[in-house]
């Protein structure tokens, strides 16, 4: 059987049922999964930022909106609450000179606020992979419940030759 991939962009958000597979590519941004295991119903949110900030109506873009609306579309899909676990991944610091300086990163600013939405929304937490220095490439599997993270390294700019070079 043909499998479906949803690729989720950043500030977007998805739900799935059957056996489709999420995908989406992480830096400082945190993706949550949300995830109903009986009734087979997946659902996938690329946040960008812990607050929403006014006047901005994006809805999928930052943790506070994002996570509740993620849910209401899971349950409207037949979820149930009580069977909802949460799987998180993402929040890297990709800008060392922010930690340098002793400076919360938006990465972990990222994983406060979906780690403080999921605790009071009392859904459980049964999977991260978060934080680092490394952008990560997430595969979720609908039909098995398995998260696949791929961790992104970086490829340091060769230093330029000096054969060729004038002094």
């Amino acid at each position: 059987m043909e499998r479906t991939v949803q690729l989720v962009q950043m500030a977007e958000m998805a739900v799935v049922e059957n056996s489709h597979l999420l995908k989406t590519t992480l830096g400082s941004c945190v993706g949550i999964v949300l995830y109903d295991e009986m009734r087979r119903v997946t659902g996938l949110a690329h946040i960008m930022l812990p607050r929403t900030l006014e006047r901005d109506t994006s809805v999928g873009k930052y943790a506070d909106s994002a996570l509740p609306a993620l849910l209401r579309r899971i349950l409207q899909r037949g979820g149930s609450r009580e069977r909802i676990t949460a799987r998180i991944a993402g929040g890297a610091n990709m800008f060392r000179a922010a930690t340098d300086r002793g400076i919360a990163t938006i990465g972990e600013q990222n994983i406060a606020a979906v780690k403080g939405l999921l605790a009071e929304l009392k859904i459980p937490v049964v999977f991260e992979d978060v934080g680092g220095e490394h952008g990560r490439t997430v595969v979720f599997d609908n039909e098995t419940g398995r998260m696949e993270v791929k961790t992104l390294r970086k490829v340091p700019t060769p230093e330029p030759s000096k054969e060729g070079r004038e002094s």
